[in-house]
């Protein structure tokens, strides 16, 4: 299986998924109706006791519900990986009990906006655990059929490896027998006066990188992967040029001065001919910053109108304890370094920043940032609304204007950006966000270094997932006032 059939393979798993899922549904569904039926004939089993189950009238209404389903259901495979196959058993199942969590959720989440009463709850759970079991037995029967299938398959992807140091060898264990690739390999061919490593057997030692047209015009073979950074421009142009006339893919390694950790793109500007090598270490994906997009639009949206009362409530007590606005506004550095208009609850008195200077040498915080527990300036209500959190619930209005995200790194003072060093300057390279790995690791009891470090470590592992993980994680920090001020 090479990786265009890698590709397709993912996507027949994610419709196979979909397809036990709906079966699940239907199956249920007309398992219900069965036992209706029974018990108003009261037919039913001994063993079942004597049960009552509605018939369902409108059986068409649940068909309905099985699109918004699958749905969910498509977005909860797309959130917890399901169409990842290298992993262990236990771990397959774990992403799917995660999944059906998921979906489970989003669809009681419907199910209570859009008043769906004619759906049993006792349905939706047998629902849920029926397809939970349908799909990690489903997967298991997948994965042993192609492992199966595999071992009747004799010729598998053709590989050939011009390089014929360590690093070649390395690189062809790497790809060689990766399950379900299935990957054949046929052997090196050495650059011009390279070695062969003591460890290639003389059967797969297939001369020059200079005779590699020679040799492709008497062997098949699916891809070259070139792993000799050693060659010279004319002998790889020469080489790439013989792969590309018999439409042999080529892999192609990145010089090592390339950062590890970025994420490689090939870009095609229009008016050049030349591709451009894209290099980012930021989040990517069109579908899965669309979605992030989505759910700082609904998380917003559904923060507005729980916190609403509560915002009204500390707008109030805000205007009866002192004179002044009831909003502080604070130019703050967002994505790259965009300045931007942040909203907080003001929670200190009127001439705070004034005042800020006599009281530097009381900062309590490492770095480049200002911090006091127990600051003069804070109003009693500003104490009681800082420690809630509640000061920060005006920043919903910056992430329905896009400023911020519901996660992500905290938008610095550009003042504090002056004095990053230069590693730091990274966590700028995101949105900034309401919540982050910082605020659920305690806040203000971690030092600046730690601070920054967390902020890198969710740029670099980001996901979906990690932001819902974040935002639940957030309830309880909030909750219990960890490390607040």
């Amino acid at each position: 299986m090479d990786r265009r059939e890698l590709i397709l393979f993912r996507k027949g798993l994610v419709a196979f998924d979909l397809m036990i899922t709906a079966a699940a549904f239907i199956g249920v569904f007309f398992f219900r109706q069965w036992l209706a039926i029974e018990s108003q004939l009261g037919q039913l089993p001994r063993w079942m006791g004597r049960i009552e189950v509605p018939l369902v009238d409108e059986p068409s209404l649940y068909y309905v519900v099985l699109l918004g389903v699958l749905l969910f259901w498509w977005f909860a495979f797309y959130v917890s990986g399901t169409s990842d196959f290298r992993v262990s058993y236990a771990r397959m199942a774990g992403r799917y009990l995660r999944a059906v969590g998921i979906g489970l959720a989003l669809f009681l989440s419907g199910f209570f906006l859009l008043k769906l009463t004619f759906v049993a709850r006792s349905f939706v759970i047998l629902f849920a655990v029926t397809d939970l079991v349908l799909l990690i037995v489903g997967r298991l029967a997948v994965m042993e059929t192609v492992a199966f299938l595999r071992s009747k398959r004799v010729d598998g992807h053709r590989l050939l490896v011009v390089g014929a140091g360590a690093l070649a060898v390395k690189y062809a264990r790497s790809i060689h027998g990766q399950p379900p690739w299935n990957v054949k390999l046929l052997g090196y061919v050495a650059g011009p006066g390279e070695e062969f490593d003591p460890g290639i057997p003389e059967e797969l030692r297939h001369g020059s990188v200079l005779e590699l047209e020679r040799y492709l015009n008497n062997t098949a073979v699916d891809e070259v992967l070139f792993a000799n950074s050693g060659l010279d421009n004319n002998t790889l142009a020469n080489a790439l040029h013989v792969c590309d006339e018999r439409g042999i893919d080529v892999l192609l390694p990145l010089p090592p001065s390339i950062p590890q950790r970025s994420r490689v793109e090939i870009a095609n500007i229009h008016g050049i001919d030349l591709p451009l090598l894209g290099l980012r270490r930021t989040p990517t994906g069109e579908v899965n910053l669309a979605l992030k997009r989505l759910l700082d639009l609904t998380g917003g949206m559904v923060m507005l109108m729980l916190a609403g009362p509560i915002m009204l409530a500390a707008a109030i007590a805000i205007r009866l304890e002192s004179k002044g606005p009831i909003f502080f506004k604070q130019i703050r550095a967002g994505r790259n370094g965009r300045k931007f208009t942040m909203y907080k609850f003001r929670s200190m008195v009127v001439d705070a920043e004034a005042k800020k200077a006599a009281l530097a040498h009381l900062n309590e915080m490492s770095g480049p940032v200002f911090k006091i527990k127990r600051d003069p300036r804070i109003t009693k209500v500003g104490h009681f609304i800082r420690r809630t959190s509640i000061d920060e619930l005006p920043q919903v209005f910056n992430i329905l204007l896009g400023d911020m995200s519901l996660v992500g790194p905290r938008p610095p003072l550009p003042a504090e950006v002056e004095q990053y060093q230069p590693w730091q300057r990274r966590r700028l390279s995101v949105k900034p966000g309401l919540t982050g790995l910082w605020q659920v690791s305690g806040r203000n009891n971690v030092d600046f270094e730690e601070w920054m470090a967390l902020d890198l470590r969710y740029i670099d592992d980001w996901s979906l997932w990690l932001d819902l993980k974040i935002l639940l994680r957030t309830v309880p920090a909030v909750i219990f006032k960890t490390g607040a001020s």
